[in-house]
């Protein structure tokens, strides 16, 4: 039989890269210590799927580098960000190569669509927010405060002193004693569950303002974009923006992420006051459903009104921040500036929480006590069933004999 000089070729090389794996596995010369393994592996360039980051050609640079995508937030103001940032730019270039006036109105009118979505959104929300201020909160703030005035008024003396018989005949009992802000567990626990949504609505704006900063400088427009299709200017697709003129970058600061932090802090503060003026356990509960559906307008509005291919092209457009080719090292450096970020929003938190239930917030007195102690026996009896029987064969029916009335004790008469 012939030899086969490709099959012997192939037979050498197998056999060299087995020997190759044998005295790198199973033979090494020294073993590491843990110290020199970590130390080694801090300064070593790691894949891209544990940095996540990728290599992409910069036109304007003449060359490639590494660098982090982040993704736009898919609302009216991500709408807007990719607008000025991206459309502006195909204006530009469309106008200086002459290009017709039937590709140019259309980038035109997506301009004004997701500018117009982000205005329109503004003025929903602090509408919204005048109208909840003026008809909901005020006059909750107000009814609850007449509620306490009658009950100190009608309960205790001049001196402060408590009159038990006039407590045991009080006919608001069951109102005052749901006012929230008397128990104060629940109210901090509804408030923290606001705190926390408000928060995470807060960092994704400070995400935006910390990725548009870090955007490389560039002088001219037509520097903003790199498309993945080498015609991107004129059929779209995916494109990074890997550079931002000073200008464009504080237009969008300021009309994107500043109006956003505004609208949430504001809302931050409406929600807690109209939380704490809640006259019953049931309405801070469903308040504060309202208030996550005041959050959401801006992603109501993207999601019912844009047309699909607007907000692919969104979704298509990430920024690009370029970086140096990320080591171990950076990795862990970049988790623990997470953490003390993480930490710190955690801290503003508490402490604006805090300050608000103790210092800042007009609605009652934040000692409560005295009306909690009166209360506790008048909610074990409203949070008392009087019937606990399954409805299986009838078993619940004992529970309500004919010809009886119940009261609100539980207590019945024949």
């Amino acid at each position: 039989m012939p030899l086969d000089i490709r099959t012997l070729g192939a037979t050498v090389e197998m056999a060299d890269a087995e020997v190759a794996r044998t005295s790198i596995f199973e033979a090494p010369t020294r073993h590491l210590s843990a110290g020199e393994s970590y130390a080694a592996t801090l300064v070593e360039e790691l894949d891209t799927d544990l940095t996540g980051q990728s290599k992409v050609w910069i036109p304007a640079l003449g060359r490639e580098v590494w660098g982090t995508e982040a993704d736009l937030d898919e609302n009216a103001y991500g709408a807007a960000a990719v607008a000025l940032i991206k459309d502006i730019t195909k204006l530009h270039y469309q106008i200086s190569n002459k290009v017709p006036w039937e590709a140019i109105s259309l980038t035109i009118v997506r301009l004004c669509f997701a500018l117009g979505i982000m205005v329109v959104n503004l003025l929903f929300q602090a509408t919204i927010l005048y109208y909840i201020y003026t008809f909901v909160v005020e006059p909750s703030v107000k009814n609850v405060q007449v509620m306490y005035a009658e009950f100190r008024a009608g309960i205790f003396d001049e001196h402060g002193n408590i009159d038990d018989e006039a407590w045991a005949n009080y006919e608001g009992k069951s109102e005052v004693c749901q006012i929230t802000m008397s128990n104060l567990n629940f109210y901090f626990g509804i408030l923290v569950l606001w705190s926390l949504l408000m928060m995470d609505e807060l960092r994704k704006c400070e995400r935006v303002v910390r990725d548009i900063a870090a955007i490389r400088h560039v002088d001219k427009l037509e520097d903003q974009m790199c498309y993945s299709h080498r015609n991107g200017y004129d059929v779209d697709g995916v494109c990074l923006v890997v550079g931002l003129t000073t200008p464009m970058k504080w237009t969008v600061l300021i009309t994107v992420c500043v109006p956003r932090a505004i609208i949430g802090l504001v809302l931050l503060f409406l929600g807690y006051q109209w939380l704490a003026s809640s006259a019953s356990f049931a309405d801070m509960t469903l308040n504060a459903m309202a208030l996550e559906f005041v959050k959401n307008i801006d992603e109501i509005l993207y999601d019912s009104v844009l047309p699909r291919q607007l907000k692919q092209d969104i979704a298509d457009t990430n920024v690009f921040k370029i970086e140096e080719r990320k080591t171990k090292k950076d990795l862990d450096a970049a988790e623990w500036k997470a953490y003390r970020r993480t930490g710190l929003w955690v801290i503003v938190m508490i402490v604006g929480l805090v300050g608000f239930s103790i210092c800042v917030q007009t609605v009652l007195p934040f000692d409560l006590t005295e009306l909690n102690n009166h209360c506790t026996a008048q909610r074990t009896d409203s949070q008392t069933p009087i019937c606990t029987h399954m409805t299986f064969s009838g078993w619940s029916e004992d529970c309500y004999p004919y010809g009886s009335h119940y009261y609100a004790d539980g207590s019945h008469e024949e």
